[in-house]
């Protein structure tokens, strides 16, 4: 049996296994992130995401604490130890369901990139980068990890490179999670919809047609 399909038969969960190809075809980055925000998107409708909200919530309070305080090292590890505390509370709570270990994870990233960057201590861009950490969170769980040796075997990529793909990938997906953020985290239920796509295929004319094939990994 090929390699593809022994790792593709790790994959569980709607919408991974387009992922998977596109990895191995060295298809444009906009078009992979596309296809994990289609995945995470139908994940977020599918599996209860209560709690979710209250992770967001104690990661806002705690961004705020340090925010507000003159002496931002010195508080830096309490603060987040309380949000290490309060985040399990929830997930203990809830019977530690993937989807809330996954988020813990997010909101404690994102604690610590909003150490160094004000930017995020605006609630909407918090929102944006929790939601991002939680996406890729989740593409690396249920595709990334378990098919890495296939992606890199198909791609001829050697560690540096394949870890230098998936950070490229880590960061497109922050831009549309503005609006998946927003959905996911809002008061009032909302219908979680997959973002605007990022990757837009040339049109075919009879140029394009004329231009030769490009070779797949260069």
């Amino acid at each position: 049996m090929p390699d593809g399909d022994r790792f593709e038969r790790r994959l569980r969960g709607k919408g991974w296994r387009p992922v998977y190809r596109l990895g191995c075809a060295s298809a444009p980055i906009e078009a992979v992130v596309d296809r994990i925000l289609g995945a995470v998107a139908h994940a977020f409708r599918e599996e209860s995401t209560a709690g979710v909200q209250e992770l967001f919530s104690h990661l806002a309070t705690a961004v705020s604490a340090v925010q507000g305080s003159l002496f931002r090292t010195a508080v830096s590890q309490e603060t987040f130890d309380e949000l290490y505390a309060n985040t399990d509370g929830v997930l203990k709570d809830e019977s530690y369901p993937e989807m809330l270990r996954l988020g813990q994870k997010a909101a404690l990233r994102t604690f610590n990139e909003a150490e160094g960057d004000a930017k995020l201590f605006s609630r909407e861009a918090l929102k944006q980068q929790f939601t991002r950490n939680l996406a890729w969170e989740l593409a690396e769980r249920r595709c990334i990890s378990a098919t890495r040796e296939g992606i890199m075997s198909q791609t001829h990529r050697d560690p540096d490179a394949q870890m230098k793909w998936e950070a490229d990938v880590q960061r497109r997906l922050l831009d549309p999670c503005a609006s998946l953020g927003k959905a996911l985290l809002a008061e009032i239920p909302t219908v979680i919809r997959v973002p605007k796509r990022q990757f837009k295929p040339k049109e075919m004319t009879l140029e394009t047609l004329r231009e030769p094939l490009q070779v797949l990994g260069e």
